[in-house]
């Protein structure tokens, strides 16, 4: 068995190469690594094809039923039996780890299931196409995280559809897991397959393939789809029946309860309900947002992540009305969250994690109405504490210099905004009413401010676009790299641009897409004109923005081109460098579908829509007044200032905007230890790194070592400057899977602590694998030494090792070690540098190498070399550095 995948975005070493198969079988954890040379996107965008993957195996199966804190080395995974669950929920995210880790949706349902006493809700990932291909050849199901279940074994799998570009690994999922992707091929063994996210909104090139959609937000929606599916399993009876059970709740669309009729020229003509009473599904409203109950323990991966940070969620939807963003219309009414609980969160969320950066998410942040106080406050008191505050993307004219200088107060790294359209004509069409001035006045203010990157996003192929609009956007940016430029030192700009898709649900659901040749050649123009040193241009490739077009309006017909692509092999659409469009044209070709047909066609008044029977609270002829008043250039103003608008969201029956009235600053307790100190208390550690900890690269090792002694509360000095960091220094790091019981490790506090009760203290928050062995109060920093003798010992997996080797040191007949460095190939006498070799069973052996800052064996490649033992043996091969003493006897230092 297996669990899912990590994908690592960093390279881990010059030892870590790719595992065999048999490595599970000798390993608790597998860890299969492909190195391939970095490279640039064809968006722009600097990308590694590097992939990194860690899988249990049965072996450490066995511990993980127990209860813990810790799965590997993720940090606040649920105490659960999941095997003992009544009902069992499959949270599926479609990308690779980092990316679903990052998804805000994907904590709050996770905590919610896991709630409840008899669910028991885990998680699986879309594995990366080396690891898919892995799972194949050793005919292995894809599995859940926490138990390695198959996701046939599930009651529920449930997609979180965030983005049309991730269908294709949808039906990868279902294909490894073993399941049917049709629904209709699907019976009562197999698990409910169900999709939620902006994408159930529009799901019908999707519908064929799922038994239901959740619409809305899911947090009570989530727990009373598994009462019904745990009702269902205890009474028994038919999958159709548990279908229209689950058809009656609010918010749930079951595809196969209507049917799509079509006209002769290939417009849809209507979707009949078999249900007359549901042919209508309304989307789910939580209330008030403090209902939504965000994890209390927060799950800390321990590979870095998008996002790698606490967030926290401050408002939900928005109300500025931009007519281009379907999450503005599908997420409405605005419903905010208090500034108490806000901080009681953030304040929750970053003790039991080790953050030192948190993130206050919304669609519009500088609309929330107490922001600037909120602010001001939550800066001063975790100012202190060396933590950083984000912000998404900030629309400008929401943003006052009081703003801007708070969020500088601890770290400067990178300020978003977006202006979406160069010039104004264009912004009023969209409804983003920004004049140029006010745009260029926030980005000398940010950069007046001491921020060293100032990131633009627009957008290109707006409907009424013209060619005055994009020199109208080149001319903004060459102003605002003009300001950076007179900057010392020089301030830095990026450039985004991605090409407009219309959206259901939206004003402009009725446009036309550019056609795929006029996307590029506008794309190429913006590259010439842009193409000057200290700005950094950015885009999607063309081709995923018309395949994004396609499905975000596309109807049934589409399922099968769908499948035929994935079986093809389209994987990770969305990745520049996984995109295949040959495969995609074949696939259109031999479906027999013209893309066009959905792109590029503008959709009359009239016309049914595929999602004209989903209702996501704001009235079609709303949407279409609004598309009007954008052709007319017309504003149309916020309703929380403006007055209601008639959108249809609010009024009786209806959840009507939830604001916070009381906009004064948060008065917050005085933090303890809030003081300052100058003392310096220099504490030793020595530690060690085994188990699944060995698959841990160095600066994750480092990464989660620290969240542990913020999580411990330990008094950290940090460094000064721009980015205040612990203070502490480690020795060298050790190869990627090789185990250690002797890593050193020198950290600085600002107060004494007693040695026992630090090690204590930190032990408690350590993942697993990582364990303080020993704490000593050190004076002054040791010198590192430049001679130091490493002792390994290494166990060969399922033979012994050949005799060969030991004889050969015995008679002192050592040839050189070859080895690459820097320089090219060199040549280690052996003779000087292996001081011992000793055999401690048939399996298991002791060396001991004398190792110097110019000249490092790597242990790997000399069991290699004395032993005749091939690359992937030793690949199974536990090795573990045993200790480190510097030439003279003493301990190594830092």
């Amino acid at each position: 068995m297996f669990c899912d995948i990590f994908k690592g975005l960093r390279s881990l070493g010059p030892d870590a190469q790719m595992d065999s198969p048999q490595a599970a079988a000798a390993s608790p954890w597998l860890h299969i690594r492909l190195n391939k040379q970095r490279g640039w996107g064809q968006n722009g965008h600097a990308f590694s094809t590097q992939r990194t993957f860690n899988c249990m195996s049965d072996h450490f199966l066995a511990r993980v039923q127990r209860p813990s804190r810790y799965l590997g080395t993720e940090v606040n995974v649920p105490t659960k039996r999941w095997d003992a669950c009544e009902l069992r929920v499959a949270l599926a995210f479609p990308d690779v780890y980092e990316v679903g880790m990052s998804h805000l949706g994907l904590p709050l349902l996770y905590e919610a299931l896991n709630r409840l006493e008899w669910a028991g809700a885990e998680r699986v990932f879309a594995p990366w196409p080396d690891m898919e291909a892995y799972l194949r050849a050793h005919h292995l199901p894809l599995a859940s995280l926490e138990s390695a279940t198959p996701l046939s074994r599930f009651d529920i799998v449930g997609f979180s559809l965030q983005y049309e570009l991730s269908y294709t690994n949808v039906l990868t999922m279902l294909e490894l897991a073993g399941i049917p992707p049709w629904a209709a091929e699907r019976d009562a063994r197999l698990p409910l397959v169900i999709g939620g996210g902006p994408c159930a909104f529009s799901p019908e090139p999707l519908a064929p393939f799922f038994d239901a959609f959740a619409l809305g937000d899911g947090e009570e929606l989530i727990v009373e789809i598994a009462e019904t599916v745990l009702a269902w399993k205890k009474q028994g009876g038919s999958r159709t029946e548990l279908l229209k059970e689950l058809s009656m709740l609010d918010g749930i669309y079951v595809p196969a309860l209507f049917r799509a009729v079509y006209e002769k020229d290939g417009r849809l003509a209507a979707v009949i309900a078999s249900l007359p009473e549901r042919a209508i599904v309304r989307k789910r409203i939580l209330p008030d947002l403090e209902e939504s109950h965000p994890p209390s323990r927060p799950l800390v991966p321990a590979t870095q992540i998008i996002h790698d940070r606490l967030a926290v969620e401050v408002m939900r939807g928005c109300t500025r009305g931009c007519r281009f963003c379907q999450a503005g219309f599908i997420y409405r009414p605005v419903r905010e969250r208090s500034p108490r609980d806000v901080w009681r969160l953030v304040e929750q969320g970053l003790a039991r994690s080790g953050y030192d950066e948190f993130s206050l998410l919304a669609l519009s942040i500088g609309d929330y109405t107490c922001i600037q106080p909120l602010l001001q406050s939550l800066m001063r008191y975790y100012s202190h504490r060396r933590v950083a505050v984000s912000l998404p993307s900030l629309r400008v004219g929401t943003l006052e210099q009081t703003m801007i200088a708070a969020i500088s107060r601890v770290r400067k790294t990178g300020f978003t905004l977006a202006p979406e359209a160069g010039s104004e004509r264009l912004r009023r069409v969209i409804n983003k009413g920004i004049s140029e001035e006010e745009l260029l006045a926030t980005a000398k203010s940010v950069y007046d401010a001491g921020w060293p990157l100032l990131k633009l996003y627009f957008m290109m192929g707006l409907p009424t676009e013209e060619t005055a609009d994009l020199e109208a956007l080149i001319d903004l940016s060459l102003q605002v790299w003009r300001e950076a430029s007179e900057r010392r030192p020089q301030r830095r700009l990026h450039v985004s641009i991605s090409t407009f898709v219309p959206k259901p649900h939206t004003p402009f659901q009725w446009e036309a897409q550019l056609a795929l040749a006029e996307m590029e050649r506008r794309v190429d123009f913006l590259k010439r004109r842009l193409a000057r040193r200290g700005i950094q241009f950015k885009w999607n490739q063309p081709f995923q923005s018309m395949l994004e077009g396609v499905f975000a309006r596309g109807d049934r017909r589409l399922a099968p081109l769908l499948l035929r692509a994935q079986r093809l092999g389209c994987r990770f659409d969305g990745w520049s460098e996984q995109l295949r469009p040959d495969l995609w044209r074949a696939a259109f070709a031999e479906v027999g579908i013209d893309p066009t047909f959905y792109a590029t066609r503008r959709r009359a008044p009239e016309e049914p829509l595929p999602w004209s029977h989903l209702d996501c609270g704001v009235a079609r002829d709303y949407l279409w007044q609004e598309y009007e008043r954008a052709l007319a250039g017309q504003i149309t103003g916020d309703c929380r200032l403006a007055g209601c608008t008639q959108c249809g969201m609010c009024g009786p029956g209806s959840v009507s905007l939830r604001l916070q009235q009381n906009a004064e600053a948060l008065a917050l307790p005085h933090p303890n230890g809030a003081e300052e100190s100058n003392g310096a208390y220099r504490y030793r550690l020595i530690f060690a790194k085994t188990e699944q900890a060995r698959f841990l690269g160095h600066l994750e090792m480092v990464t989660a070592l620290v969240r542990a002694m913020r999580r411990a509360c330990l008094p950290l000095a940090y460094s000064q400057g721009h980015h205040p960091a612990p203070r502490l220094s480690l020795g060298d790091a050790l190869p990627l899977g090789i185990e250690s019981r002797d890593e050193t490790m020198e950290i600085i506090l600002r107060h004494p602590l007693d040695s026992q009760d630090l090690a204590r203290r930190l032990n408690t928050e350590l993942p697993a694998g990582l364990a303080v062995l020993e704490v000593r109060e050190d004076g002054a920093r040791q010198k590192a030494s430049d001679r130091n003798i490493v002792t390994y010992e290494a166990v060969l997996p399922g033979r012994e090792w050949p005799a060969d080797g030991f004889r050969r040191y015995q008679e002192r007949d050592l040839p050189p070690l070859p080895q690459k460095s820097k320089r090219g190939i060199v040549l280690i006498p052996l003779e000087e540098k292996l001081k011992a070799l000793n055999r401690l069973a048939p399996d298991r052996l002791r060396c001991t190498l004398e190792q110097t800052g110019g000249c490092t064996i790597r242990v790997r490649e000399l069991l290699a070399h004395l032993f005749g033992v091939s690359g992937e043996e030793l690949l199974t091969t536990r090795i573990l550095k045993v200790s480190s003493r510097d030439s003279e006897g003493q301990k190594d230092g830092l």
